[in-house]
């Protein structure tokens, strides 16, 4: 029997989650642990693919509608509670570098924002660093967070001059009041 969409993108998460980081890990991840996975869900004849067939499915799924149901079932596990202490966080990925030494140089960044209290990132967004900048993936994050009652950590890199005086300072005081 194939393997259904659904087990394979659980594997895959489960496998990053383990600090998995090929496609080839992850296959190897999931051949690991397919016997207590076919038992758990009682799935009979389900063969967890390999390289090529992982490799074909990855490419089909939307990292945005990915990072959609992240968000959701991360708001739904961790409601924002007075007091709060949020940190926020970006980290440029190497591999994505391109035109390195242009003027063009463009490379994917991901901003994350993780609860103090229990170490979990609750939401993030991914963006190419010749459409965004962090400090703008970073105030829009902040959004979520307005009114809240939270406490922030952030980088000085995501803070401006200019703007700490108006929408981010109004933003952060007004999550503290």
């Amino acid at each position: 029997m194939a393997c259904p969409l659904w087990l394979m993108i659980l594997m895959s998460l489960l496998g990053v989650m383990s600090g998995i980081s090929s496609i080839r890990g992850l296959a190897d991840f999931m051949e690991r642990h397919q016997q207590e996975v076919v038992e758990y869900f009682e799935l009979p004849n389900v063969k967890l693919p390999r390289n090529s067939n992982l490799r074909r499915m990855l490419h089909r799924v939307d990292p945005a509608d990915v990072a959609q149901a992240f968000h959701q079932w991360a708001d739904d596990l961790c409601s924002i509670e007075t007091g709060q202490a949020f940190a926020f966080d970006g980290k440029s990925l190497g591999s994505t570098v391109s035109a390195p030494t242009s003027a063009k140089q463009d490379f994917i960044s991901v901003v994350s924002a993780c609860v103090h209290q229990y170490g979990w990132v609750v939401a993030q967004i991914s963006f190419h660093n010749g459409e965004k900048s962090e400090i703008g993936v970073v105030q829009e994050l902040l959004t979520r967070l307005d009114g809240k009652g939270v406490w922030v950590t952030l980088d000085a890199l995501h803070t401006q001059k200019k703007r700490s005086r108006s929408s981010l300072q109004a933003k952060m005081t007004t999550a503290l009041d």
